[in-house]
This record gives structure tokens, C-alpha cells and sequence, in this order.
């Protein structure tokens, strides 16, 4: 079985991404993260104890929104696995079916994003 270590991050649409950085950052008190790289007018990660918070800019209804499926993907949670464990989790998903969107590999923790 393959074990989670925890929640690698958590990200979702905001309706007005200023708004909601200046809440998380100023009420909140949570810090734009180093660990992740952000995108500024699209998304920002913030550091949230071992874990981060993912805040996404919501589709723009005048334009082509920026992540795949009319934003889909931008609501999700990633778990976080020993590198060891990432190989065997993608195949014990693909053995039952489950659909991947997305996953990455990274040189200290390992994600995968589930759709």
C-alpha cells in the first residue's frame, strides 16, 4: 500500500485574486511562498504550515481562461508521497481506472494531481 505523507497543496478559483491575497496575506497573515513559483494575475502560493494554498484567478468570462476544461484543474488538492512510492501510486491508479490529468515528479517531494 502506498503510504501519503499529507497534503502537498490545496488550490482553488477566487473570484478577485487581488482581494483574495491581500485577505490571506493581510487578515490571514499567511506568506507568499518561495517553495512554489507563482504567477502574479493568475495564481499565488501561499505557505501554510508544511502545506501551501493555492489561490487561482476564476475564469474570465470574456476570454480563454488559462487552465485546461473552463478551469477544472484549478480546484484540486495534490497528496505528497515518498519519490519511491510515485512510480507504483500512478500505477495503482492507472489498475483501477482513475483518469490522470496531471502529475509531477519534483526533486524533494513528489505530487500528483487527481481529476
Amino acid at each position: 500500500m502506498i503510504k501519503i505523507i499529507g497534503i502537498d497543496h490545496v488550490a482553488f478559483n477566487v473570484r478577485d485574486l487581488n482581494k483574495s491575497l491581500e485577505f490571506y496575506t493581510k487578515v490571514i497573515g499567511l506568506k507568499i511562498t518561495e517553495r512554489e513559483p507563482s504567477k502574479p494575475g493568475i495564481e499565488y502560493f501561499l505557505d501554510c504550515g508544511p502545506s501551501l494554498l493555492g489561490v487561482i484567478q476564476a475564469k474570465d468570462l470574456e476570454s480563454n481562461h488559462l487552465f485546461a476544461n473552463e478551469g477544472l484543474g484549478a480546484n484540486h488538492f495534490s497528496f505528497r508521497v515518498h519519490s519511491n512510492d510515485f512510480g507504483p501510486m500512478i500505477e495503482q491508479l492507472e489498475k483501477h481506472q482513475t483518469k490522470i490529468e496531471f502529475a509531477k515528479k519534483t526533486t524533494q517531494i513528489l505530487v500528483a494531481v487527481f481529476l
